[in-house]
């Protein structure tokens, strides 16, 4: 519902279960992308305003409410908004056409076999698969309130112990997996009194075969 009828709502609430980190665990993503960069989910737009400087960024949703936030964010500085409603399993993109795809605390839609095949799809030969799947408080009593960010926001934490039978395609450790048939390693990024952890891939790097 935060993606729709309280999209409104969902910075107040993704601040106020992140101890006011999350806009700051996001752009811990930043320093990875590079060229043509597509961003799946683009939520109230704070990641595409960071990007703004890049001509070749673009970005989308599948929710019009989120959209219509974020565009109105990048309007409100001066950007032309370059989002379009869409869905990530049917990415209105060429393929190839892109030097990386990222998402930042997906919901489950990126485990998706149709999803997958489509990030492959658009990413060039040699191009970046960027993911920020989850972060974690400092122990504390402010800590316990980061179930309530994922359950509150649909969020996914792509970690080996927790998969369901719809995750059964996205294979590891929370260090590393295997997403869209591409291996992705992660580090921890220290932030304020937490961490997030940022995944990166290489489209040609295959996953098959490798022992994970």
């Amino acid at each position: 519902m935060l993606y729709h009828e309280f999209a409104w709502s969902y910075d107040a609430v993704a601040a106020l279960v992140s101890r006011g980190y999350w806009q700051r665990w996001t752009a811990a993503a930043l320093p990875e992308l590079q060229g043509v960069t597509l961003e799946l989910g683009v939520g109230p737009g704070h990641m595409q305003l960071a990007l703004s400087n890049r001509v070749a960024t673009f970005g989308l949703d599948r929710s019009p409410t989120m959209l219509a936030l974020a565009a109105r964010r990048l309007r409100r500085a001066g950007i032309p908004p370059r989002l379009m409603r869409a869905d990530a399993a049917a990415l209105p993109v060429c393929s190839a056409a892109c030097a990386t795809v990222f998402a930042t605390f997906p919901s489950e839609y990126i485990v998706d076999p149709a999803t997958q095949a489509e990030i492959r799809r658009v990413l060039m030969p040699g191009g970046r698969l960027v993911l920020v799947p989850f972060a974690e408080l400092d122990a504390g009593w402010y800590q316990r309130l980061m179930a309530l960010a994922y359950r509150l926001t649909l969020q996914f934490r792509p970690r080996a112990d927790h998969q369901s039978d719809q995750e059964s395609s996205l294979t590891g450790t929370p260090e590393r997996l295997e997403l869209a048939g591409i291996v992705l390693h992660g580090r921890w990024v220290r932030v304020g009194a937490s961490r997030v952890m940022v995944m990166v891939g290489t489209h040609g790097q295959e996953a098959y075969g490798t022992d994970l």
